[in-house]
């Protein structure tokens, strides 16, 4: 019996990965953070990224559009590079028609290309790039790009899947009662989560997705690896097409309408339902999540070799994959979920993955990780004390220091933030007040 207890086999069985929690408590510090300085101005590392116009990394490129951003980049008054311009007329899913209104002129192009994750329509704003005097300027979509803060969302999803296989091994013949379960509890959630912020409605934001994402990868793991490779392309493909085909399938509701909530009755019914994507294109961080169970069947192993190999190629082939979709037409975008933005992040997560597991798990430095531990062992708790620790601080008449910051002031304040939140959470774990799903 002694035998078997000090057996090598059982105590790799036994062998808990810490570099999981480590992981995702980065990504729930990285996503409080950014979500703090959002709304800031002039925040350090304002660059193009990835095709995007000038944007802070600790923003989504989806926030590009901004030319105080711009001119910002630039050193100027005003951005002599990158202009506002809006579509006159939709040619074909690539060439449209265009205008640029300054203050004093009004310049018309014609049959010109603009990149763009979607089809765009009449009125649709774009960005205007003059790269040369004297020629031509180049035309992109709004939120084209991938930032830091845009790996937020796919890191925490791609780690829903990574701990998929975990979870099923633990659980046995009930872990598909916990699905169904898990699946609904985040989809509620995620409702009372907005309403927080938003008031009372049927919103569709993150929460959502991941529950649908959660679902997706549990399904998924009826097929063999392999076959999970041809769902991940196959769901891509669907999105992708969709996305060009049918308007509804990433838009809804009339956009000169407010939202519907309990306050306003005469808002559009549909556009809950597009607070961060629609609740079909959740199926590309679905996408993610697949992905992220080839690897989490890696870790069920506990083999170094075998969990440094799958993160490798998870992390080459999809960097990659996504990176060339972006270039050909189908631009990151998190948005909408573009498929290359899913593919890319899916590269990116098992990447940082690999960071911290040789650090914590394989070399033993484990002490620096604790700040990380604070909020990957209460995730989900983590990410719901943000508006309720909003409203308190409100109430106290503390909250007008968090507003209007700009540069590294705003930097120190999304920190200050970000650690008020951590020593909450702290306390929660350390008196036992666990929110798990």
């Amino acid at each position: 019996m002694n035998d078997m207890k000090n057996s090598p086999e059982l105590k790799t069985v036994k062998k808990r990965i810490e570099s999981i929690d480590a992981f995702r408590g980065f990504t729930i510090f990285s996503m409080i953070f950014v979500i703090m300085v959002a709304g800031y101005k002039n925040l350090p590392l304002t660059f193009p990224h990835l095709g995007s116009a000038p944007v802070s990394t600790f923003k989504h490129a989806a926030e590009d559009g901004e030319p105080a951003e711009w001119a910002f980049w630039e050193g100027a008054a005003k951005s002599m590079i990158y202009k506002k311009a809006e579509i006159v007329r939709r040619i074909d899913n690539k060439y449209y028609d265009v205008k640029i209104q300054e203050e004093d002129s009004l310049s018309l192009f014609d049959n010109v290309r603009v990149v763009h994750a979607k089809p765009l329509y009449k009125g649709d704003e774009i960005i205007a790039i003059f790269r040369n005097p004297g020629v031509s300027p180049q035309f992109r979509g709004i939120g084209n790009g991938c930032t830091f803060t845009d790996w937020v969302a796919p890191f925490f999803v791609f780690i829903v899947g990574l701990c998929i296989p975990l979870s099923r091994q633990r659980r046995g013949a009930d872990w598909w009662k916990h699905v169904g379960f898990r699946t609904l509890g985040l989809i509620i959630a995620g409702v009372i989560y907005i309403s927080l912020i938003l008031k009372t409605s049927w919103w569709w934001g993150i929460l959502q997705a991941i529950g649908v994402s959660y679902f997706m990868g549990a399904a998924f793991m009826r097929l063999k690896s392999w076959k999970r490779w041809i769902a991940v392309g196959v769901i891509a493909l669907i999105h992708g097409f969709m996305s060009w085909k049918f308007r509804w399938w990433l838009e809804l509701g009339d956009k000169s309408r407010g939202f519907l909530t309990i306050a306003n009755a005469d808002g559009d019914p549909l556009r809950p339902l597009l607070v961060h994507c629609t609740p079909w294109a959740s199926i590309s961080y679905g996408l993610i999540t697949v992905i992220g169970t080839l690897l989490g069947e890696a870790i069920v192993t506990r083999d170094t070799k075998k969990i440094i190999r799958q993160s490798l190629l998870i992390g080459v082939v999809c960097c990659i994959v996504g990176y060339l979709l972006h270039l050909f037409q189908a631009p990151m975008n998190k948005d909408y979920v573009s498929p290359s933005y899913s593919i890319f992040t899916s590269g990116l997560g098992a990447l940082c993955f690999l960071v911290f597991y040789m650090i914590v798990d394989e070399w033993g430095i484990k002490k620096w990780a604790w700040v990380f531990n604070v909020f990957g062992a209460n995730a989900l708790l983590a990410y719901f004390m943000q508006p309720i620790v909003r409203i308190f601080v409100s109430a106290l008449g503390f909250y007008d220091f968090f507003k209007g910051q700009a540069g590294w002031y705003g930097m120190w304040a999304g920190l200050l933030w970000t650690m008020l939140l951590w020593c909450i959470v702290l306390w929660c774990n350390k008196k036992n007040v666990y929110w798990k799903l």
